[in-house]
């Protein structure tokens, strides 16, 4: 039997607390529950293990009694997890899935107790077949100020005071000095959202200045500046379960790419082979792209423009899976500018993620683009100091990266203790 189950504040609101001590833990042994918890960003194991110390967690899901495999998708005003519970030997059957919402405006800290608190929950089907079990309460917090928000029961625009609409903001600066040089950068951003099931509606802009100097052994010095400003507009609508259309719009200035302005308008529409409720867990998408920029540059380019009009269209497709023995990722896209064929830009990129045997896995990325479409390079190339200063975008006809990892651990297969002296210091370094 599996279960999947999305569980709502008011609706279910709990807390399970072991009534055991560590020494009853230590009793338990091999007979607590054996756990895979699959995350691969957003927990705090060491939290979660001195949460939740009833259990035995596993560093190989080939061992587990029970995989819990974690996603994390961005949501309109946070983050949303999910959670989703595989059962194996005698629990084999018993698969769930919860939800997790998070708030931009929650600290690290409440954000790990309430995922912490619906890992508790999930787990409470299996630990209560185990001898754990027996020493397991339930709490109901009703005026908990804990309480997690696991999803929305159903909130209309006229119960939110600002209507669905979220706003960020971002002033950042950073300055390193050393003797001979020295870095100044500071970052500036705006953005407002708004995400329904059917609109996502936003706007921003984000402004950025870096200035380097250098002094050399002759003497001489170097001053390097780089601005970039962008302004964009978008809007999002569902057409049901598998459709999706959009159009946007964006104006921008960059010194790397040679833009002293431009402006872009474009339209996309984009059909998903599986239902878009999926997406935590696979998704398969097709799509279209049109869209007319106007381009004015700095200086000159290649082809003898200082300002330029062009329109252009493409295709995409993108897959990704998650599933417990890993993740794949791939993405496709094809483009060219309408009134000249010769000038289009093909790119391929994937990831696979596999657990090919217990305790062996392998992470191989991979990425490739043809590229003819670099009408923005100045027609004077670039100097040796832009090169090496990375300042302008070079002339190139394609790119491509390549990595791989092989990764092999074996050994116990628990991974329960927690130490945490010494975790910061760095007393065997060199310099």
């Amino acid at each position: 039997m599996s279960a999947y189950l999305t569980l709502g504040v008011g609706f279910f609101g709990t807390t399970i607390a072991a009534n055991s001590d560590e020494s009853t833990v230590r009793e338990l042994g091999t007979a607590a529950l054996r756990v895979f918890l699959d995350c691969d960003y957003g927990c705090d194991m060491t939290f979660i293990r001195g949460e939740i110390p009833y259990i035995n967690y596993i560093r190989d899901r080939l061992d587990a009694q029970v995989h819990v495999m974690v996603t994390r998708e961005r949501s309109a005003s946070g983050r949303e997890y999910t959670l989703m519970f595989y059962g194996f030997e005698t629990f084999s059957g018993l698969d769930q899935q919860l939800r997790y919402y998070t708030s931009d405006t929650d600290t690290d800290d409440e954000r790990r107790r309430g995922f912490t608190r619906l890992l508790k929950l999930g787990l409470v089907p299996y630990v209560l077949q185990t001898p754990a079990g027996e020493s397991l309460k339930v709490s109901y917090l009703a005026e908990s100020t804990e309480t997690p928000r696991l999803t929305s029961l159903g909130a209309q625009p006229t119960d939110d005071p600002w209507n669905y609409w979220v706003f960020r903001s971002e002033v950042r600066g950073q300055v390193d000095r050393q003797e001979r040089r020295d870095d100044t950068d500071v970052r500036g951003s705006f953005y407002a959202s708004r995400t329904t099931e059917n609109w996502r509606l936003g706007m921003g802009t984000s402004h950025s200045r870096m200035e380097r100097n250098f002094e050399f052994d002759s003497g001489s010095t170097l001053k390097d500046v780089s601005r970039r400003s962008n302004l964009s507009a978008w809007g999002i609508k569902s057409l049901g379960e598998h459709w999706g259309i959009g159009l946007g719009a964006r104006g921008e200035r960059s010194s790397y790419r040679n833009l002293d302005r431009a402006a872009r308008v474009a339209g996309a529409l984009e059909y998903n082979l599986y239902p878009y409720s999926q997406y935590a867990e696979r998704s398969l998408t097709f799509g279209y792209f049109a869209g007319a920029t106007q381009l004015n540059y700095e200086t000159q380019t290649i082809l003898g423009e200082l300002e330029e009009f062009r329109a252009d269209q493409g295709l995409f497709i993108e897959y990704d899976l998650e599933q417990r023995w890993g993740d794949i990722g791939v993405d496709i896209k094809a483009s060219h500018f309408l009134d000249d064929m010769d000038l289009y830009r093909i790119s391929i990129k994937g990831d696979v993620d596999y657990r090919i045997v217990r305790g062996l896995d392998i992470n191989f990325w991979a990425e490739a683009s043809r590229v003819r479409d670099q009408i923005y390079l100045a027609a004077g190339g670039t100097t040796d100091e832009e090169v090496l200063l990375g300042r302008r975008a070079l002339d190139t006809e394609f790119e491509t990266k390549v990595g791989l990892s092989l990764k092999y651990t074996f050994g116990s297969i628990y991974n329960n203790a927690v130490n945490n002296r010494l975790s910061g210091a760095s007393f065997t370094r060199l310099f």
